[in-house]
């Protein structure tokens, strides 16, 4: 019984809005909430009528009721809808997407691989997604195109995945998406974190207003209420559409009242009524239509109540007739009018006959049952999930089975992890322990394919106590390799070594795929548990079964392993190696990803050697892998890769811009934003050293610590990088005495155990710090340790985060600081050669500075003329750079050099040294002057480097003796 559509005007003008927003090309995504019967379908099939008097093509997909539909059913419904308008098959034929759709939908992709061999999630899952977005893009380029996802509140984890990635892309379509869900129900974070996309508009659908309610009740009951009547329907259905209706079906007696609508708390209660004066055949068949689904097809409610179809087909009549049911488009087919209808003939339900319906539903798909239709495959696994409880666990647990399988094959790794595990507990006593272990190693994996963290853990425990009991090697490997990269922490760490020795020490001695993979687990969780040695030996034997099982997958994975171990800077001859031999197996897989890899392996060699040429030369193929594996973190690497080539050599804006890029490349829900948003602060703090742009410390916290504001200075010291960077940082931005205790917290630096892939920039970020503190025990030792990498260029061994320079840079720092002038001048004369030849003008200029101090404080015969040129060079260079600290640096020296006044200081410099030689701090020297703390700080700094002094100190001891006069 469709009605006009009344009291919605408003909300309809604004869907109309955003209608012809996207017809304009600006995108738009409307999430339309509210309770249950408010009316959010009837809007949405109204604003699609309007659209297709605007020639919109519109694509309308529905979520399934239950947990029985296919993966992805409303892209699914949404596709095959724009099919009927658009040729897809050629769209996607003329983009190359044919492949990579065909794994989504089936049935209008034939052509594709169709049940695609499972692969990790933010590879083969993101292609597919990929190609969904881009087959709109070229869609939208053509026609205007609406689609509409109602019902999201009931959608499967995947297909919200997508629509967050369409989402993600649509900007500058012609597209505009409507999705509806209820308010009533909770929804997933997904839905969230889309309302706060720029796209979005978020539409709350209210009880429709007193006039409003009288409009319906007139226009379903064909005549006027009196104003009391319908300001009584209006307060007991809060102007609920749908509870309006129920309303007018009990008055449709003249004599009725409103006092007598059952409405809100008696829909059931009318529904089950007007259940009540159908025949008992056709409350039979609406009860298995209930079990079945919203929509349902009359054969089949017939296979379940064992009726010929033209029985069945009478008695659904006389339910179309009392409003219980409608007729499709497609004979024979029927569907409840509003879900609240099917759920309330289901409720009604008995849970024998319930169970009893569900055990018939499933007889009745086997037999024709051919193994190739998932659609069937779902339905059977919801069917069976309900009727197990009668018996036959051990079957039903078998078709769970095979129905998370092909969710699976389908990249619906939610699902199928949901289907793993349910057929876990449907099978309870009934499934064997080796069988249920190998559940349990199904849904872990799928659970690490889908990138979820939080419960692959207990997954894997499970299944891992079953093998141990069992005995099973086997089983125990498989276990330790799904929860590899998905810990929480360090006992987790701990008990995954465990394992891994324990599968290692059960299995066959001779080489396998499945011996290699647990070895490169067992390498990684080592590595993470610091036991480098460990590691080492785990990873060449990883190495040599990879290679002796001709599994080219376990082969990559076991030079990753490798070179994660190959990561310090003792390692790059051998990581190099290792990219070759990644490069050689990528061109044999043809596998983007093996080439990626080899590309990023061969950027980090090239870093490490200073290297900045081959770095801008492996960056172009790089991006053409990235291209090809479409991935989120594929396109942050090039980006990243980016930023810091740009940042190696002084192109300070476009380092910034290029850091953001790449951490707008990884969405915040993406596997990898933490890594990318500390990588982001470290790169910008090389670029800050630079330039004086402030530094943001907050990133070099794990993820639930407290921001460094400057009131908490508890940054991690486990691995010493995060704590050594943010003493540097507070060191060369002038808060020494904070800069101190974050020093302090990390121990005597003999002791300092780094991750191998910072070693020389926790090293060097020491030195700077211990200079600035004026620590010269500690200079001596960090210079020590980071002699054996002279050479070398500072930078991470395991992907770019940020170029530090040259290690000679930082030696002849430490060596100029504890008085070693000619060691110091060979180091510098090094680095500025180095920086020179390698096009790092920031490292350049820095290194000419720091040459140019030493000279001067040297001495010798020549030493302060070539000290003054050197000064002089360095601040023309650093003024064109950007680099406004070091040119102020640079010109005062210079200055100094050239012999001006006899007190280069100013008045108030020589104030600001004399309450440094009091042991006032920054803060403190602000307060006593009425300066900022920032100001103080810059007159300190600027003192410093007048007076050719490396700290504070030296200032407060020149002071003292009398050689700076505090009266001016």
């Amino acid at each position: 019984m469709r009605t006009e559509l009344v009291g919605r005007r408003h909300e309809l003008a604004l869907l109309v809005d955003c209608l012809d927003g996207a017809i304009a090309g600006r995108a738009r995504l409307v999430l339309c909430r509210g309770e249950p019967g408010i009316g959010k379908t009837r809007l949405t099939e109204e604003l699609g009528a309007l659209a297709g008097s605007r020639d919109v093509a519109t694509a309308w997909g529905a979520t399934a009721e239950a947990t029985g539909a296919p993966p992805f059913w409303p892209w699914r419904q949404v596709l095959r809808a724009l099919a009927d308008s658009v040729d897809l098959r050629a769209v996607a034929a003329a983009s190359r997407l044919e492949a990579d759709l065909g794994s989504l939908a089936p049935d209008l992709f034939p052509d594709g691989p169709g049940r695609t061999e499972v692969g990790p999630s933010d590879v083969t899952r993101f292609r597919s997604f990929d190609a969904v977005a881009r087959l709109l893009r070229e869609v939208t380029r053509a026609r205007p195109v609406l689609v509409v996802l109602d019902d999201l509140h009931r959608a499967d984890p995947a297909s919200l995945l997508l629509l967050r990635h369409v989402v993600g892309t649509m900007a500058g379509q012609r597209l505009l998406v409507v999705a509806t869900h209820r308010d009533t129900e909770p929804v997933a974070p997904v839905v969230t974190e889309l309302r706060l996309e720029p796209v979005t508009e978020v539409l709350h659908l209210r009880g429709l207003p007193a006039p409003a309610v009288g409009a319906q009740l007139t226009a379903l009951l064909g005549r006027s209420l009196s104003d009391g009547d319908v300001e009584r329907v209006h307060a007991r259905t809060g102007g609920n559409p749908f509870f309006v209706r129920e309303v007018a079906r009990t008055l449709g007696d003249p004599r009725a009242g409103a006092a007598d609508a059952p409405v809100p708390d008696g829909v059931r209660a009318a529904i089950a009524a007007r259940l009540g004066r159908l025949s008992a055949g056709s409350a039979r068949a609406l009860a298995a239509a209930s079990v079945i689904g919203r929509e349902f097809a009359a054969p089949t409610v017939a296979r379940v109540l064992d009726v010929p179809v033209l029985a069945c087909l009478t008695v659904l009549d006389e339910a179309a007739a009392a409003g219980m049911v409608e007729a499709t488009a497609v004979a024979g087919r029927f569907r409840f009018p509003h879900d609240l209808v099917h759920d309330a003939v289901e409720a009604d339900l008995g849970t024998s006959e319930r169970v009893r319906l569900h055990r018939r539903a499933a007889e009745a798909l086997e037999p024709p049952l051919d193994g190739t239709s998932d659609g069937r495959l779902a339905d059977l696994a919801r069917h069976w999930a309900v009727a197990a409880v009668a018996g036959e666990r051990a079957r039903a647990a078998a078709w769970i089975r095979r129905a998370a399988e092909e969710a699976g094959h389908r990249l619906a790794y939610e699902e199928a992890a949901r289907l793993y595990r349910l057929a876990v507990t449907v099978g309870a006593g009934d499934l064997d322990d080796g069988l249920r272990c190998r559940l349990l190693i199904d849904a872990g994996t799928a659970l690490r394919l889908a990138g979820d963290l939080s419960e692959r853990p207990t997954v894997s425990r499970q299944a891992a106590a079953i093998a141990r009991r069992l005995g099973r090697a086997d089983l125990l490997a498989e276990a330790a390799v799904v929860l590899e990269g998905g810990l929480p922490d360090v006992e987790s760490e701990v008990t995954l070594r465990r394992w891994c020795e324990e599968a290692l020490a059960g299995m066959e001695p001779h080489p396998s795929a499945l011996r290699a993979r647990v070895l490169a687990t067992l390498s990684d969780t080592c590595m993470y548990l610091g036991d480098v040695d460990a590691a080492r030996a785990a990873s060449g034997q990883a190495l040599t079964a990879a290679e002796a099982s001709g599994d080219p997958s376990t082969l990559a994975a076991a030079i990753r392993a490798r070179q994660l171990v190959a990561t310090g800077p003792d390692g790059v001859d051998e990581r190099s190696d290792l990219a070759e031999r990644m490069a050689a197996l990528g061109s044999v897989t043809r596998d983007p990803r093996t080439r990626m890899w080899a590309h990023l392996w061969r950027i980090d060699v090239a870093f490490q050697h200073g290297d900045l040429t081959a770095v801008d030369r492996e960056i172009g193929p790089l991006a053409q892998c990235a291209e090809e594996v479409r991935s989120p973190v594929a396109r942050w690497h090039v980006l990243q890769c980016r930023a810091v080539l740009a940042q190696s050599r002084a192109r300070f804006a476009d380092a910034r811009r290029l850091a953001d890029d790449a951490l707008a490349a990884l969405p915040p829900s993406a596997t990898g934003h933490g890594s990318a948003v500390i990588n982001r602060t470290g790169l910008l703090a090389g670029v800050a050293l630079h330039t004086g742009d402030e530094a943001d410390l907050t990133g070099l916290r794990p993820p639930g610590r407290p921001g460094a504001d400057g009131g908490d200075l508890d940054f991690p010291t486990e691995e010493v990088i995060f704590s050594a960077a943010a003493a540097y940082l507070l060191a060369v931005t002038g808060r020494l005495p904070e800069a101190a205790t974050v020093h302090r917290r990390l121990g005597p630096p003999a002791g300092w155990r780094p991750i191998p892939h910072t070693t020389t920039v926790c090293f060097t970020f020491g030195i700077g710090t211990a200079i600035a503190l004026d620590l010269r025990d500690d200079v001596a030792v960090l210079r020590e340790r980071l002699a054996p990498f002279r050479g070398q260029h500072a930078v991470s061994g395991a992907g770019a985060i940020a170029y530090d320079g040259p290690v000679d840079l930082y030696l002849g720092m430490a060596a100029g600081h504890l008085g070693r002038h000619d060691e110091a001048i060979a180091d510098l004369e090094s680095a500025v050669r180095a920086s020179t030849a390698n096009g790092a003008a920031g490292f350049a200029v820095q290194a000419g500075y720091e040459l140019a101090a030493v000279l001067a404080r040297r001495g010798r015969t020549g030493d302060r003329t070539r000290a003054r040129r050197l000064a002089a060079d360095a601040a023309e260079r650093a003024t064109a750079l950007g680099m406004r600290p070091w040119a102020d640096r640079a010109r005062d020296l210079a200055r100094r050099l050239d012999g001006g006044r006899a007190d280069p200081l100013t008045a108030r410099e020589r104030e600001v040294a004399a309450l440094v030689a009091e042991g006032l701090t920054n803060r403190q020297i602000a307060g006593r002057l009425h300066l900022s703390e920032r100001t103080a700080q810059n007159h300190v700094q600027h003192i410093l480097t007048k007076l050719g002094l490396a700290n504070r100190s030296q200032l407060a001891v020149r002071t003292v003796r009398g050689t700076i006069r505090a009266d001016g």
